[in-house]
């Protein structure tokens, strides 16, 4: 039987849809159940573009590619995924990251260290966080041609294929290799999608809710069923 297989953060996953604790709300998963496909998801929500990376390395390497369709949403470029050695897990940092958010993993004045660096040194450069993106997503793409993967990829962040600015040669052919791999929302990405088909986002955390999850169903039936087919 076909399957579908997310992998991305919280517009993937369908964050703060009501009753959407699996992720099977969201929109991969209607297309999963319009289509007759099975439906898994490994969306992390709030997580960076290197661990939708792991994600998808961690599943190819444990299950085959065979009538699988990797439906992949990458993020904010200005999200940042650190591996802390002392608790042997990885975090992600970003603009709303403040040091109680990693206060179950270590101790306040480290934490406050972890994010003042981020603030201060590895958030401040566009130029940093597209050419550190780009390369992610290139590898992850050369590793899902090897493997014969196949996938439909979106994106959320409008600056990784920007060329006005902080785009020397070496990220222009980053650009130039990564951006055939990507497909948009109508020209843009899903939340610009979603405001332009006036449907409910959230105030704080701006997730579109449960009738844009269901219209992106449709917007994206016939491909998902084509790119299985």
């Amino acid at each position: 039987m076909p399957k579908i297989v997310g992998f991305g953060d919280s517009f993937v996953f369908g964050s703060e849809i009501p009753n959407n604790d699996d992720g099977h709300k969201a929109w991969p998963a209607l297309v999963a159940g319009m289509i007759g496909a099975n439906y898994e998801t490994f969306a992390d929500p709030g997580c960076g573009n290197d661990a939708i990376a792991r994600q998808i390395y961690t599943y190819f390497a444990n299950n085959t590619a065979r009538d699988t369709l990797a439906i992949i949403n990458w993020t904010w470029t200005m999200r940042w995924d650190f591996y802390m050695v002392a608790r042997e897990t990885w975090i992600t940092l970003g603009p709303t990251c403040v040091p109680d958010k990693l206060r179950h993993l270590i101790e306040y004045t480290e934490a406050q260290r972890v994010v003042d660096f981020y603030r201060d040194y590895a958030n401040g450069s566009l130029l940093w966080n597209k050419t550190r993106n780009l390369q992610t997503i290139w590898a992850a793409q050369q590793y899902m041609a090897a493997r014969g993967v196949r996938s439909i990829q979106t994106y959320m962040d409008p600056e990784l294929f920007a060329r006005e600015w902080h785009a020397p040669d070496y990220v222009q052919e980053l650009q130039d290799l990564v951006e055939p791999g990507m497909q948009t929302w109508d020209g843009g990405n899903f939340l610009d999608w979603c405001r332009s088909r006036n449907h409910e986002i959230t105030d704080e955390k701006l997730h579109p809710l449960a009738s844009a999850h269901q219209d992106a169903a449709l917007f994206w039936k016939e491909r998902y069923a084509q790119a299985l087919a």
